[in-house]
């Protein structure tokens, strides 16, 4: 396997964790044979007064990164431009390294299972785990420190292997976006830099792009058009804590209490975290292991190593679960935010004191060793309200509190409860009461797993009246996979812009589930694919066929329809045809795979050619609940207007597009089962009538969908024989293809 293909199409990527062993030699080796050797081989650039990109990505956080590197695999040139000195986003400069996985899906797809494997490869050569947190081994969570080394490994590889460039600029905020006649076409940054480029991706933590452009978007639960002041889900300002076997360093070690720590906040505390807490569970209240054990990560600095199921020597963990801080749409505000984030900071810190002091582990305080001890955190992130005595404490806490809640962009679409429901585990959602189920989306560019989470914030009226209600919650934690669509990206009026984060247009439910590292890594590489492409054809982002993104995301093993496909291995011809077929409804859904070897009937055929041509038009609510006849007399005797497939038949015949069965020409045997010639003749006929010409002549046009002159199979042999569902869709998905 050669560097360039394996960058491209990485195929080499886990389908499960079931097979762990085997992957995990994998990343040994793909570790010691590809990886840098100094991770510091790709470096920040200085920003010249004046430049130019194809493409700017504001934020290096999880969908940034996805973004600028998927642009740059595309040929794309790329200015990445963050605002701290650090990159990552919210699973590292916020230290939210324990991976929100809600299902397995997303942990096959694209840059997030690329990711995990450099991660797994990264602490398997150290001997370390990374099943350590949230109650299992098979979770993924690592030091946030790794992952700011993986990512900028992952960001000098991507330059190495082109044909694009990334080039990386910390410390820089924008402050201005260029703007005309509602195009945008550069930033300038807080310190007098100017980027120009044809497409701006807002992939900040708090969508701080959006209100320097003229697009909409959403802030809580009002609109910028119709501001309010309304509650957001909390956010937290977690540290990493761990224990120092010889001491704590006298400067981690808390000798007076923190403003804020009094008697209400500890007998308020002891209702959730106390020395004789419960040692076994997550029931409240816990003991210290207990509440360690929940975002435990491995320990690089120990000699141990540990997993969920053998905790004993846990010694580095997140503080992320009883120091959330309530807020409101003023931390969007420039001018209110840091005094939000420093009272965040000041919680934590209280809860650091209460450890040391109430709890008495005296051998456990802030790490020094993630690097978090920047010029920027000292410099720009020192907070007032924090005494001089906790300075290097504080200078050890994360550059930003994680925020799970943005500015959300109002796109072309907006993704709303209603999309994200899973009424029980799919694919059988028999418990689902509402008028109908959430059908498959056909421009998806993304597919995610988590529940319908709100942290806090989530009462009857904090929802956007015209997009959610609290009904839209679920009752208990439901995972299971949902589509995210390409309108997402996109703004509804300005043209040069996308989002790539917590930013994209969705009511705050949607946010709920997309929020997550999963979901943010996969939109930004959607994102970087959408931009990259519209650079290249010269066009808005919204005038790219979708079709076109989402070929360029299955070449880079990103998964786009809900089902799993555990019956054909990933990343191959085979493995993509059938994503796409799923996806554009031309192949119904199966439970347990995709069926690849199950054979159509004529009838099933006929349904499948109707939807990939779109021979059928779309269905009025009328049509949807009574069903309808598209002609006025059946053409075959064996197929009447009332048959399930009448409509896709009569569609055939009309586009002369359909044989009968026999002689006469009067039956058409919806029940036979369809061969691969009779499928091809009726492809190149509906080709043919596309395109007003009647040769079929061309390879691609006559060809069976696997690079073979018709009349052969992949063996050389007869193309003879049964149309199967692999076979339908390796056939459609060629002949389908946008024409560049």
């Amino acid at each position: 396997m050669d560097r360039e293909t394996t960058l491209c199409h990485p195929g080499w990527l886990a389908r499960s964790s079931v097979r762990g062993l085997r992957i995990a030699s994998l990343a040994v080796f793909f570790f010691l044979v590809n990886a840098r050797t100094d991770a510091s081989e790709f470096r920040p650039s200085e920003a010249q007064a004046d430049q130019s990109a194809d493409i700017v990505v504001a934020g290096a956080g999880t969908g940034g990164i996805s973004a600028a590197i998927q642009a740059a695999r595309l040929g794309a040139r790329v200015a990445l431009i963050e605002e701290t000195d650090w990159i990552g986003g919210q699973m590292t400069t916020s230290a939210d390294a324990t991976m929100d996985e809600g299902g397995t899906i997303t942990l096959n797809s694209g840059m997030y299972a690329e990711f995990l494997e450099r991660m797994r490869a990264y602490y398997l050569v150290r001997g370390k785990s990374v099943g350590t947190c949230y109650g299992s081994d098979q979770r993924h969570c690592f030091e946030p420190s790794a992952i700011q080394k993986i990512l900028y490994e992952t960001l000098g590889d991507a330059n190495d292997a082109g044909p694009g460039r990334i080039d990386l600029y910390l410390r820089e905020r924008v402050a201005k976006v260029l703007e005309s006649d509602q195009t945008v076409g550069g930033v300038v940054t807080a310190r007098g830099h100017t980027f120009h480029s044809k497409i701006v991706i807002d992939a900040t933590e708090f969508g701080d792009i959006l209100p320097l452009t003229s697009a909409g978007y959403r802030i809580g639960k009002f609109t910028n058009s119709s501001p309010g002041q309304s509650c957001v889900q909390d956010i937290t300002y977690m540290a990493i804590i761990k224990e120092y076997p010889n001491g704590v360093p006298p400067e981690l070690v808390m000798q007076h209490a923190p403003p804020g720590y009094n008697a209400a906040y500890i007998t308020g505390m002891r209702r959730f975290l106390r020395a004789d807490g419960n040692p076994d569970n997550g029931s409240i209240p816990v003991n210290f292991a207990v509440h360690n054990r929940l975002r435990a990560l491995p320990d690089s600095s120990s000699p141990y190593n540990y997993t969920v199921s053998a905790p004993e020597h846990i010694s580095r963990t997140a503080v992320n679960w009883f120091n959330d801080y309530e807020t409101n749409t003023d931390i969007f505000d420039r001018t209110k935010r840091q005094e939000i984030m420093c009272a965040a900071k000041l919680r934590t810190l209280d809860f650091l004191y209460y450890v040391q002091n109430e709890l008495k582990e005296t051998k456990w305080s802030v790490a020094n060793d993630e690097g978090y001890d920047t010029p920027y955190n000292r410099e720009e992130n020192s907070c007032p309200n924090i005494p001089q005595e906790f300075k290097a404490i504080e200078a050890n806490f994360p550059l930003l509190p994680y925020i799970r809640e943005s500015r959300r962009l109002i796109g072309l679409y907006t993704l709303a409860g209603g999309d994200v429901r899973r009424e029980a585990p799919w694919p059988n959602p028999a418990l689902f009461a509402g008028p109908e189920l959430p059908s498959e989306l056909a421009d998806s560019i993304a597919v995610g797993d988590y529940t319908v989470y709100l942290h806090d914030c989530n009462q009857q009226g904090d929802f956007e009246s015209d997009l959610d209600r609290a009904s839209d919650l679920p009752k208990e934690y439901r995972h299971g996979p949902f589509q995210v669509p390409i309108e997402v990206l996109i703004p509804a009026q300005v043209d040069g812009l996308l989002a790539a984060e917590k930013n994209i247009s969705e009511s705050r439910i949607g946010n709920a589930v997309t929020r997550m590292q999963p979901s943010t890594m996969l939109i930004g590489q959607a994102s970087g694919a959408l931009a990259a492409i519209a650079v290249k054809q010269g066009v808005p982002p919204r005038k790219v066929d979708p079709e076109t993104v989402q070929r360029a995301l299955l070449n880079f093993n990103v998964t786009l329809a809900k089902e799993d496909l555990v019956d054909l291995a990933r990343n191959v011809d085979e493995w993509r045809a059938a994503e796409f077929a799923l996806v554009h409804g031309w192949l119904p859904e199966t439970q347990g795979g995709f069926l690849p070897d199950q054979a159509l009937t004529r009838a099933e055929a006929a349904e499948t050619l109707a939807a990939a041509f779109h021979l059928l038009s779309v269905k009025s609510n009328l049509d949807r609940r009574w069903g309808y006849a598209t002609a006025s007399e059946a053409t075959f005797k064996d197929v009447p207007l009332y048959a399930k497939h009448s409509a896709a038949v009569e569609a055939l015949v009309a586009a002369h597009a359909l044989r009968p069965c026999n002689t006469a020409g009067d039956n058409f045997c919806p029940d036979k089962m369809e061969s691969v010639e009779e499928s091809r003749s009726s492809v190149n006929a509906l080709i043919s009538r596309a395109t007003n010409d009647r040769s079929t002549s061309s390879g691609k046009e006559s060809g069976d969908g696997s690079g073979n002159s018709a009349g052969t199979d992949q063996n050389g042999g007869s193309a003879e024989g049964q149309l199967t569902r692999i076979k339908a869709a390796k056939l459609l998905f060629k002949v389908l293809e946008p024409q560049s």
